[in-house]
This record gives C-alpha cells, sequence and structure tokens, in this order.
C-alpha cells in the first residue's frame, strides 16, 4: 500500500465530497469550501493499493463526477471544479497547506 495526497483546490462551496479508490469509498468529507486567499479547500490522503487503480471523486450536492486512473507512484492528484466540471490532473506533490 502507498498514500496518494489529494489537493482539493478552487471552486469548492460547502461540497460534499466522496473519494472513492476502486469503487470503494475511501473517503467522505462534508462542507468542504475553498479558502480565497490560499486557493486551496482542503488536503486528504487516501491509501492505494500497490498496483495501478481508479480514484474517483463526488460531489455529491453539486451532481459532478470524475475519475482517473493512476499507477507507477504519483506524488498528488489536484481536483477543483473549473467552468461547472471536476478537474482532476497529476500534481507534484509539493502543493500541501503551510
Amino acid at each position: 500500500m502507498r498514500d496518494l495526497l489529494i489537493v482539493f483546490q478552487e471552486g469548492f462551496d460547502e461540497a460534499n465530497i466522496t473519494v472513492t479508490v476502486n469503487g470503494k469509498q475511501a473517503r467522505r468529507d462534508l462542507g468542504v469550501s475553498t479558502n480565497p486567499l490560499l486557493g486551496m479547500a482542503s488536503e486528504v490522503s487516501v491509501e492505494l493499493p500497490a498496483k495501478g487503480a481508479h480514484v474517483g471523486v463526488e460531489v455529491t450536492n453539486r451532481g459532478l463526477k470524475a475519475i482517473t486512473k493512476v499507477s507507477g507512484t504519483p506524488k498528488s492528484l489536484l481536483v477543483s471544479i473549473e467552468d461547472g466540471k471536476l478537474v482532476m490532473r497529476e500534481g507534484t506533490g509539493r502543493e500541501a497547506f503551510l
């Protein structure tokens, strides 16, 4: 097992977020909002299996959902809401809160 840092960035406003790994719920957070000064809402860590995994993020109270495949040793996953869509991209691992 290894950990994946997920950083929720722009666009979150009282969001109810569910994170899945290979279709199974790994985490659920309620009322997540972006801090406009930091441009970040929250960061969480989830365990991934040794081999590749499908990581899903759903904002249940806005009807948004995205899934991405992670393989190798991903540093972090950056998640934001842009133009009404949930966008996920791989990060460098240095996006943590100060």
